[in-house]
This record gives C-alpha cells, sequence and structure tokens, in this order.
C-alpha cells in the first residue's frame, strides 16, 4: 500500500492530518466515526493507515508540550513574547493580586524589576505603585506561595499521611 500516502518524515501535523482523512475517504468510508475507521485499519492491518495515525499523535504530543514549552524553569523568552504575554495575564486577571501571582509564576527567569515595569505598564490599578511596591508584591507573592507550599508539606509528613491525603491528589472516581 506504498502510494503518495506514505508518511514522510519532514511532514507537518496538518499535512498527517489531512493524508489520514484521505485514507479514510477512501478505504474506511463506511466507518461511522474515527475509533471504527481506525479499528477497520487494525483488522486489515493497514500499516500505512496506522503509521500515519501514530505519526499524528506523536506530533501532537510534540506540539502540546512546546505549546507550554515558554513556561518551563529554563525557558527564555525574548522581551516581547515576556511583554506580550504578560499584557494577555494582566488583561485576563480582574484583580492585580491574581495577575502579579499569575505573572511571577509563569516568568520566573525575569528579574522582578522588569516584571513589575511590565505590571506597571498593563494595570491600570498598578499605577498608584511604586516600582519598588511592585518588586515587593512580587516577592511576596512567589516567597509566600513557597512558604505556604512548604508549611503543607512539613505538615502532611509529620503526620506519616501519603501524598494521596493531599486535598487536591485525592481522586474521585
Amino acid at each position: 500500500m506504498a502510494d503518495s500516502h506514505s508518511v514522510k518524515a519532514d511532514q507537518t501535523l496538518q499535512d498527517l492530518e489531512a493524508a489520514l482523512a484521505k485514507m479514510v475517504h477512501e478505504r474506511y468510508f463506511e466507518a461511522e466515526s474515527d475509533a471504527e475507521a481506525e479499528q477497520q485499519a487494525l483488522e486489515a492491518k493497514d500499516c500505512e493507515y496506522l503509521m500515519t495515525r501514530i505519526r499524528c499523535l506523536e506530533l501532537g504530543l510534540k506540539a502540546a508540550d512546546e505549546e507550554l514549552a515558554w513556561i518551563g524553569p529554563a525557558a527564555r523568552s525574548s522581551p516581547a513574547q515576556s511583554l506580550r504575554r504578560i499584557k494577555a495575564l494582566c488583561g485576563r486577571y480582574p484583580d492585580l493580586f491574581s495577575a502579579v501571582q499569575a505573572v511571577a509564576v509563569t516568568h520566573p527567569g525575569v528579574s522582578r524589576e522588569m516584571l513589575a515595569m511590565a505590571v506597571k505598564q498593563f494595570r491600570r490599578d498598578a499605577e498608584a505603585f511604586s516600582q519598588e511596591d511592585l518588586v515587593g508584591l512580587l516577592t511576596c507573592v512567589t516567597n509566600g506561595a513557597n512558604q505556604a507550599f512548604d508549611a503543607v508539606l512539613r505538615t502532611r509528613k509529620g503526620a506519616d499521611r501519603k501524598a494521596s491525603a493531599l486535598p487536591w491528589g485525592k481522586h474521585t472516581d
């Protein structure tokens, strides 16, 4: 079945999804869902379809990973990229605390002085604060969150409880 649909390493996710859709249309047109088409491909041992599907899944995961790569601790963004994100965060949160917290958490590699200038630029309710005040707020949000997190972990360890005992660690099935 090696024809014009064959999977190439340099194809984009969009190319692969289009090729997959074409294969479904040509080979599995009776299928009522993607899952049914996939099952038919498995039964037919359609390696070309299955490899294309696997490659789509791989590229989808890679795209999702790259979408969040900017937030990682080792990530470095250009000032323009950081400013766009900070502006979006400042516009998204209605209160100053939430905006400052989101900015501090998502931009750990940017100095607090730079973050303070950006927050001041994009938040009207920050205009009344000095640069030093905003640096202090960013520091408090970061340090306070770290201290609170550590305190919860210490009390849970001291009580000899498992991680699943944490409220956010419980599963409701």
